[in-house]
C-alpha cells in the first residue's frame, strides 16, 4: 500500500487502463480458452463416437456377410452330400469356388471336435495355426463373428453348423484384417487405428511396432509444446473385440491434437495481437486523460501552497470540464474561508475575548516594542478589588458588563495618553501611560484611576469600581519586558496586599518574589524525597492541671536547609498554602507523628500528639482517608491524635471545614480549634461544630497576671466553653502566677514556657519521667524561641 500510494496520479490512471486491459484480455484468453477446449473436448468424443460405430458398423457388415455366405455353403446340396460322404476333391472344390465368389480370406471344414478336415487354404500355412481352442470357442458361438489371430494375422470369423439333417460338421467363414482394411477404417473415421493382443502390435495405420507398450508409450511421449507448456499430442480410445482367443484383440482409436492447437494458437496469437494494439491505444488515451486531469489538480495543489503559506487571494487561471471548474471555485471559497478563520484565530490567540483588549501571552511578546530608549514610560497593573462582590451580589452579567466598560473606558481616556492595554487575567489589567510634564507617576496613575473609577451604569445600576495598582517606572525599574511585567505585577500584589490604592515598585522587591519562589522550589523538592533530612518535627508538652499522668504533645514542623539556614515556620508554612504544597506538607507530618507516636507506645509511653490542618487539607477529597488508613497501617488509634484547625481556616470554607471534621470526628480524632479568640467565629456557633476542645490563644495567656481585661475574657471563656462540654487548653503559659490564675478558672490544659519549649522526640520520654516523679520545671520560663 505504501508503494502504491508514492505512485503519481498519472501514472496511477496510466496502469490502472494497462491493467484492465490486461485483465480483459487474459479473461477473454481463458474465456476462450476454456469455450474451445470444451467445444474441441465436445468434438473429439463425437469423433470418436462416431469411429467406434464407424468401426462397429463395419465389422457388423463384415459379419453379415460371413454369415449369407456361411449359409449359402451350408444349404448347397451338393456340398451337404460331399460332407455327408467324405467327398475331399468336391468338398475342396466347394469350398474353393465359394471362397473366390465371396473373396472370403478363410474357409475351412471341421469335424465335430473342431479338427479342422478341409481348407481352402490347405498347406498354406495359416490355418494350421488355427488352434482348436480357438474353434471350440467358435463352436460355442455359432452364427457370431469373433475374432482370432493366425500368427501376425488378423481375422474376423464365424462358424455355422453343417446339418444333414443332424450336425455332421462345422463350416468357419473369415476375413482377414489387413493393412488395406485399416486404411479404410481410418479413410471411413478420420483416425489412426491400431489393432493389438496383449503386448503385441497386430497393425497400424501410421507406424507398427513389435510391443504395443513400446507403442503405446511413444505415443503418450508425443507433445506439442505451447510456451512454457507441453500439451499432449495424441488422445486414444479403446475397444475390446470379441475374440475367439484366449488374449483378446483390442483396437485403438487414435485422434491427434495438433489441428485442434494449431487453431487454438492462432485465436489465441489473434487475440493477444488485438489486445497488444487495444492497450497501446488505451495507453495513449490513458496518458492525455490524465494529463488533463492531473495538470488542473497540480495547479491545484499549487494553489494550495500558496494558502498554507498565507496567500489566500491568490488565483491560479485553469482549464477543464465541469468538475475542475467547480473544485476551483471550491479551493477559492475555502481558501476565503480559511482566512476568515485565520484572522479570527488570530484575533482570538492576541486578544482576551470579553473586552478586546490584548491578552497576556500578546503583551509579553509585545511589551518590548514600545519600550524604546531615551523615553520614560509608566508600566501599571491594576485590578477590581471589589469585584467578587459584584460577580456575587449582581451576578456574572453584570460583572462581564463591568469588565468591558472598563476596556470602552481604556480606549476614550483623555486626560492620559494610553499607549497600550491589556487584560491580563480575571480582573488584572495592564497599561503603558506615557508621563506629564509637572506630574510625578503617582499624580498621572491617580488622575487615570480616577476617571477609570467614575461610575458605571449596567442595566440602570450605578456601579463603584474599587481599585488597586503597582506602578514600575521605565527605564528607571529595568529595560527588559519580562522584568517590567514582573516587577509591576509585584508592585499590585504589595498594592492588594497591604490595601493600598497604587503602590510604587521599591527596589528589592522583586528579589523578595524570587526569593520566595525559589523558596517554593526547594520545598517542592524537599517534599518530593520525603524530606531529604531537612524538615524534621519538634513536640511542646501539654498538661493537664488535675492529673500529672495526663500527658499530650502538640507536634510543630521545622525546616533547616542544607545550608544550615532555618526557614521560620510561619513563613515556609504561609509559602506552602500560597504555593498549594500545604496538603503534601501535612501529609508528611502525618506520617511523622503517627510513627513517633507508635514509637512511644512501643516504649510504654501512651502520650498522644496534635496535628495542625489548614482548610486546604480539610477541603482534600484525600485527607480523610489518608489520615484514617495511615493510622490502620501505623497500629494508632485515632484517639491518641488531635486535630487542630484554627478559626480563621473554618470560617474560610465552613461547610466544607464542617463535614470533615464531623467524619474525622466519627472516626474517633480529637478536634480542636486553635487560637480561639483572634477569629470571627463565637462560641454561639461553635457548639454546632463537632469540636471537643478549644485553643485560648496565647495573646490572651502571656500577660494574663497583668491584665484585668484578659482575665475576664478568659474566665467567662472557659465558663461558657466548660457549659457547652468542651475542654480548654490555654497556650502561651511563661510564668506561675499565669497558671495559679488558671487553675483557679478550672482550665483543663496548659501548654507554654513555663512547663516546657518545644523538644525533640527523643527528649519527650526524659522530660515526661522528670514531670511525673518530681513535677519540675523543665525549660527556662522566658525562653525566646517561642513557636
Amino acid at each position: 500500500m505504501d508503494f502504491l500510494n508514492r505512485i503519481k496520479l498519472r501514472n496511477k490512471i496510466f496502469l490502472l487502463c494497462v491493467v484492465l486491459v490486461m485483465s480483459t484480455t487474459i479473461a477473454v484468453q481463458i474465456s476462450s480458452w476454456y469455450g474451445s477446449n470444451r467445444y474441441n473436448q465436445q468434438q473429439l468424443n463425437q469423433q470418436t463416437t462416431n469411429a467406434k460405430q464407424v468401426l462397429e458398423q463395419y465389422l457388423s457388415s463384415q459379419e453379415r456377410l460371413l454369415v449369407t455366405a456361411a449359409n449359402v455353403l451350408t444349404a448347397d446340396f451338393g456340398f451337404l452330400r460331399a460332407v455327408a460322404t467324405s467327398d475331399m476333391q468336391t468338398i475342396n472344390s466347394v469350398l474353393h469356388n465359394h471362397s473366390e465368389r465371396i473373396q472370403a480370406d478363410m474357409m475351412l471344414l471341421t469335424d465335430m471336435s473342431g479338427n479342422v478336415t478341409v481348407s481352402s487354404q490347405m498347406g498354406g500355412g495359416l490355418t494350421e495355426n488355427l488352434s482348436k481352442d480357438s474353434v471350440q470357442k467358435l463352436i460355442e458361438n455359432p452364427a457370431k463373428s469373433l475374432f482370432a489371430t493366425v500368427g501376425e494375422h488378423v481375422y474376423q470369423l464365424i462358424l455355422l453348423p453343417v446339418k444333414a439333417p443332424h450336425v455332421i460338421a462345422y463350416s468357419v467363414i473369415g476375413f482377414e484384417i489387413g493393412q488395406d482394411t485399416i486404411k479404410e477404417l481410418k479413410s471411413l473415421t478420420g483416425l489412426d487405428i491400431s489393432f493389438y493382443q496383449g503386448d503385441t502390435h497386430l497393425l497400424s495405420s501410421t507406424f507398427r511396432m513389435t510391443s504395443f507398450k513400446a507403442f503405446h508409450d511413444a505415443l503418450q511421449a508425443q507433445s506439442s509444446p505451447w510456451l512454457f507448456i507441453d500439451r499432449p499430442a495424441f488422445l486414444t480410445e479403446t475397444i475390446e473385440l470379441r475374440s475367439a482367443n484366449s488374449a483378446p484383440v483390442s483396437v485403438l482409436l487414435i485422434s491427434s491434437l495438433k489441428p485442434l492447437y494449431k487453431q487454438y494458437d492462432e485465436i489465441v496469437f489473434h487475440n493477444t495481437l488485438l489486445a497488444i494494439i487495444v492497450a497501446i491505444i488505451a495507453s495513449i488515451l490513458s496518458i492525455v486523460f490524465a494529463k488533463t486531469l492531473t495538470i488542473p489538480l497540480s495547479k491545484l495543489g499549487q494553489l494550495a501552497e500558496y494558502y498554507a503559506k498565507g496567500d489566500y487571494l491568490k488565483n491560479i487561471e485553469l482549464h477543464g470540464g465541469e468538475e475542475i471548474l467547480n473544485l476551483q471555485k471550491s479551493f477559492r471559497e475555502m481558501g476565503w474561508q480559511i482566512k476568515q478563520r485565520e484572522d479570527e484565530i488570530s484575533y482570538q490567540a492576541t486578544h482576551d475575548i470579553l473586552t478586546g483588549l490584548m491578552n497576556s501571552h500578546t503583551l509579553q511578546k509585545q511589551l518590548q516594542n514600545y519600550l524604546k530608549p531615551s523615553q520614560e514610560l509608566l508600566l501599571v497593573a491594576f485590578n477590581i478589588h471589589n469585584f467578587r462582590q459584584i460577580n456575587d451580589r449582581l451576578g456574572s452579567d453584570i460583572a462581564n458588563a463591568c469588565l468591558r466598560m472598563i476596556s470602552a473606558r481604556l480606549k476614550s481616556i483623555k486626560t492620559v495618553d494610553i499607549q497600550l492595554a491589556a487584560r491580563m487575567e480575571g480582573v488584572e489589567f495592564f497599561v503603558v501611560l506615557s508621563p506629564l510634564v509637572g506630574h510625578s507617576p503617582i499624580q498621572v496613575v491617580e488622575m487615570f484611576l480616577t476617571e477609570l473609577e467614575n461610575d458605571f451604569v449596567v442595566v440602570d445600576l450605578n456601579i463603584k469600581l474599587d481599585l488597586n495598582a503597582g506602578i514600575t517606572l521605565y527605564p528607571e525599574h529595568g529595560v527588559h519586558s519580562s522584568k517590567m511585567l514582573r516587577r509591576t505585577s509585584i508592585a499590585l500584589d504589595a498594592a492588594r496586599n497591604g490595601k493600598q490604592r497604587i503602590h510604587y515598585y521599591e527596589t528589592g522587591e522583586d528579589e523578595a518574589h524570587l526569593q520566595r519562589i525559589s523558596m517554593i522550589e526547594s520545598l517542592r523538592k524537599v517534599l518530593l524525597e520525603g524530606g531529604k533530612g531537612e524538615l524534621f518535627l519538634v513536640y511542646q508538652p501539654k498538661v493537664s492541671i488535675n492529673d500529672k499522668q495526663y500527658i499530650k504533645t502538640e507536634a510543630l514542623i521545622r525546616w533547616k536547609r542544607a545550608d544550615n539556614t532555618f526557614i521560620s515556620p510561619e513563613i515556609f508554612v504561609n509559602v506552602a498554602e500560597e504555593a498549594s504544597l500545604i496538603v503534601d506538607l501535612t501529609n508528611w507530618v502525618v506520617r511523622a507523628v503517627l510513627e513517633q507516636v507508635r514509637q512511644w507506645h512501643s516504649e510504654g509511653l501512651f502520650i498522644g500528639a496534635a496535628i495542625n490542618v489548614s482548610a486546604q487539607d480539610l477541603a482534600s477529597s484525600h485527607f480523610e482517608t489518608f489520615i484514617s488508613e495511615t493510622c490502620a497501617a501505623v497500629g494508632v488509634s485515632p484517639g491518641y491524635i488531635t486535630i487542630e484547625i484554627t478559626e480563621r481556616d473554618i470560617m474560610h470554607d465552613e461547610a466544607s471545614v464542617v463535614m470533615s471534621l464531623r467524619s474525622l470526628s466519627k472516626m474517633g480524632f480529637v478536634i480542636a480549634i486553635d487560637d480561639y479568640g483572634i477569629g470571627q467565629s463565637s462560641l454561639s456557633k461553635l457548639k454546632g461544630l463537632p469540636v471537643d476542645e478549644i485553643k485560648l490563644d496565647k495573646s490572651f495567656i502571656m500577660h494574663l497576671d497583668q491584665s484585668p481585661k484578659d482575665q475576664l475574657i478568659v474566665k467567662s471563656t472557659i465558663e461558657l466553653a466548660h457549659g457547652l462540654g468542651f475542654e480548654v487548653v490555654a497556650e502561651g503559659v511563661e510564668n506561675e502566677a499565669s497558671l495559679e490564675i488558671l487553675k483557679q478558672y478550672q482550665c483543663d490544659q496548659l501548654q507554654g514556657y513555663y512547663f516546657s519549649k518545644p523538644i525533640s522526640a527523643d527528649a519527650v520520654s526524659e522530660w515526661h519521667k522528670d514531670h511525673v516523679e518530681n513535677n519540675t520545671i523543665t525549660g527556662s520560663v522566658g525562653y525566646d524561641q517561642r513557636s
